[in-house]
């Protein structure tokens, strides 16, 4: 896989995409569940009509919905979100000029994927500001400009003559933001070929969410009308960009005749093929809330049936955000556990609180104290010195027997270490170690033999002594 740095820009600008992203790493996600199934905490009785959906509180994390979410599917146009994010993370300047490689417009006008029906207005050698291109791949889905941003960037900025180190940098692109089942094989995502391009629901997500973390991107991707691009080489007059996604145009209708607008959502990134279903990247935002939905494939066949991705996501939103709310459940000040304190002078325990303020995502009428806690212990006791912050352990919280997240425990205070205790627990550990008894047993055997043999010696010394004594007078008297 190619690096990271062998493809990244120059500029501040791709430095903020950078932070936005590693923000973004932050944010937790959850583990594969049964089809048809959601979060216990979060149930709703909305039966929806995609056959695969992830959706996420932006804020907190927090999974709250989910079907199938790892399930391959076609991401069709969802794939422009990809190549929109790499424009801007590559190009030195969105006002930089991209004339449209004539493959381009091929690949779309005389599509080989066995799409049908797909034609672009965009012609050979038009010129566009990448800011141009960038509305029109996003805003409203055109492929060939999708298209033509991949052979740009990978002729300005790799020297290459296709696109496919455009392509090969979206697919290293969805690893670095967390995605595990994504792979592309085209700039637009104007294909059937699941093999070399899917994604998931989870994945889509991710990306998703990234886009709408940088905010020139979430600006042009929030078009609820229009946009217009300057006359060209090619056109004479105004072109007009209209969104895809009637969710964000008020009063205007479906095909099918369906209104879908919702006033709370400002983005993402629509699709469909025959092959895919309608798909739809969604975001919305309410009273301080944020949430991304992604729903893939709502089975159907022809881009003029009832969007049930539109209607699926509209349902979700206002679901959550008429049923789930930000509970605060433990402040930095609030204590948690205390543990047995060592090496301190007249203090024996320290209190563990919170590191962070601790809130989550909980259904409507549910407090806190509803929240479970389960503590462990970095260690039963601790020693002093212990400095004012220092992780003690991690409460981990649940409700409804769902994990809900996890808070690091530390110390509320400082605590010096006194010199004297800690000399006399060093020499108790000394003594405690059992090697160092097994040498003072040794070194007690040992002064025992040499006192058994010394006072052997010494016995037998007096003993010789008193025989020398006694023969010395018995030759007295003999004289």
């Amino acid at each position: 896989m190619k690096s990271i740095s062998r493809h990244m820009g120059k500029t501040g600008k791709k430095l903020t995409a950078l932070t936005a992203l590693l923000l973004a790493s932050f944010i937790s996600m959850s583990s594969l569940i049964a089809p048809k199934q959601v979060y216990a905490a979060f149930r709703t009785e909305y039966k929806t009509h995609c056959d695969t959906i992830y959706m996420m509180n932006m804020d907190t994390g927090t999974v709250v919905y989910e079907q199938d979410p790892d399930k391959i599917k076609l991401p069709a146009s969802l794939t422009k979100m990809m190549t929109c994010i790499i424009a801007y993370e590559r190009a030195d300047s969105l006002d930089e000029m991209v004339v449209v490689d004539s493959r381009a417009v091929r690949f779309v006008n005389y599509n080989t994927e066995g799409v049908t029906g797909v034609w672009t207005n965009i012609k050979v050698n038009e010129r566009f500001t990448l800011r141009d291109l960038i509305y029109e791949a996003l805003v409203a889905s055109e492929n060939c400009a999708a298209e033509a941003i991949g052979y740009y960037i990978s002729k300005q900025y790799y020297g290459s003559d296709s696109n496919q180190e455009f392509i090969d940098f979206m697919n290293d692109r969805a690893v670095e933001i967390g995605c595990t089942n994504t792979k592309f094989k085209c700039a637009s995502g104007l294909t059937t070929d699941i093999e070399n391009h899917h994604s998931t629901a989870h994945d889509m997500a991710l990306i998703a969410q990234h886009l709408m973390n940088i905010p020139e991107l979430a600006e042009i991707a929030y078009t609820p009308r229009s946009y217009g691009i300057k006359p060209t080489n090619k056109h004479d007059e105004v072109q007009t960009v209209i969104s895809t996604n009637l969710l964000i145009r008020e009063g205007e209708k479906g095909a099918d005749g369906t209104d879908y607008f919702y006033q709370y959502c400002e983005g993402v990134k629509t699709g469909f093929l025959s092959a895919s279903g309608h798909c739809f990247a969604a975001y919305a935002k309410k009273s301080g809330y944020r949430y991304i939905c992604v729903l893939l494939d709502d089975g159907a066949k022809s881009s003029k049936e009832t969007n049930m991705a539109f209607v699926d996501a509209k349902n979700l939103f206002e679901w959550a955000f008429d049923n789930l709310y930000l509970v605060d459940i433990y402040s930095t000040n609030v204590p948690i556990d205390e543990l047995d304190l060592k090496l301190a002078w007249n203090k024996d325990k320290i209190v563990a609180v919170p590191r962070d303020n601790f809130s989550a995502l909980l259904p409507k009428g549910v407090e806190a104290s509803s929240v479970i806690k389960k503590v462990v212990r970095d260690s039963d006791v601790v020693s002093a010195p212990v400095k004012k912050g220092d992780k003690l352990g991690t409460a981990y919280l649940s409700y409804d027997g769902e994990n809900i997240g996890e808070i690091d425990l530390v110390a509320d205070e400082s605590v010096e270490r006194s010199t004297l205790l800690y000399v006399l627990d060093t020499i108790n550990n000394i003594f405690a170690s059992t090697a160092v008894r097994i040498l003072l047993v040794l070194i007690v055997i040992a002064i025992i033999v040499y006192i058994v043999v010394s006072y052997s010696r010494k016995q037998k010394m007096d003993s010789l002594k008193r025989n020398v004594s006694r023969r010395k007078a018995r030759r007295r008297n003999y004289r």
